[in-house]
């Protein structure tokens, strides 16, 4: 059973014994309905996030953005990312996310859902799963990947060729953190999800690639850039972090009283341990 297999099988059983919601939600694959067991249906997608602070989170301005189409599955990584950065917002603790990157004497955070980027002249702009800056102009990039199969790729046509001519390689060209066979428009669409990421590493900026270990197909990709994309100053402003590592970190270091067994509920979750078993992709985390 592959590693999304036994999430999707784990959810379904997440779905009837916590959130109390039975029965299968018709999934539109190729002009055809399939029944799945780990989806919510619409009317029901708030209950993605996890009950502890949901309330506070819909009422919130941090809920005010698009959310993804598929949001009501129970393994949106959207979903995910707000269950594991809100409840840090909401306890003011969000300085364990910058002491477990090793980021330190950082003040005046400030954080976002769906950061869009503010490098890019396009219609159509990068759009980061979270984001944090701090201490005036430095910020931090998170990508958070959890059943997705891979980084993806974009196809060689017109639109794309121009959108690199004018926009990334523009970019490509001025980065002292990418090596210069990105500029190649091949490699570039090839691997355009992680590169349109990795192109906002800067002398003030880290980028974070976050997901769980046993996803070999996004730790292999991740594995791949970090080692062959980046140049060695790019390597140090990166992170490649795996969730659980992260998730037991928040556990160890949580200090108020609301937190306190949260994160077990997040893990119960997202990380059960029938599906997470650390993959040879990627033997450990990059920082």
């Amino acid at each position: 059973m592959s590693f999304s297999e036994a999430i999707y099988d784990h959810l379904a059983d997440y779905k009837r014994s916590v959130l109390g919601i039975c029965g299968d939600v018709n999934f539109r694959y190729r002009g055809k309905d399939v029944p799945k067991s780990h989806i919510l249906p619409y009317r029901k997608c708030k209950s993605n996030i996890i009950e502890r602070y949901r309330s506070q989170f819909f009422a919130s301005e941090y809920s005010r953005i698009s959310f993804h189409r598929y949001f009501h599955h129970l393994n949106s990584s959207q979903a995910l990312c707000i269950n594991l950065f809100y409840p840090l917002i909401a306890e003011n603790s969000l300085q364990l996310i910058l002491r477990f990157l090793k980021i330190s004497r950082a003040s005046g955070l400030r954080a976002c859902f769906e950061k869009k980027s503010e490098l890019e002249i396009a219609d159509r702009r990068t759009s980061f799963d979270f984001h944090i800056s701090y201490s005036g102009s430095s910020e931090v990039f998170f990508e958070v990947k959890y059943t997705e199969r891979d980084f993806g790729k974009a196809k060689d046509d017109e639109d794309h060729r121009t959108k690199f001519r004018k926009v990334y390689l523009p970019l490509l060209e001025q980065s002292a953190y990418l090596n210069k066979g990105c500029q190649d428009r091949s490699l570039f669409l090839g691997h355009y999800q992680i590169l349109r990421n990795l192109v906002h590493l800067a002398s003030n900026a880290h980028v974070v690639l976050l997901f769980p270990s046993a996803n070999s197909g996004v730790a292999r990709q991740a594995s791949e850039a970090f080692d062959e994309f980046l140049t060695d100053a790019g390597r140090s402003r990166c992170r490649v972090i795996f969730l659980e590592e992260m998730v037991s970190y928040l556990e160890a270091n949580s200090r108020t009283a609301s937190l306190d067994d949260y994160f077990g509920q997040f893990r119960r979750k997202y990380l059960p341990p029938v599906a997470i078993k650390p993959t040879s992709a990627v033997s450990q985390s990059r920082s």
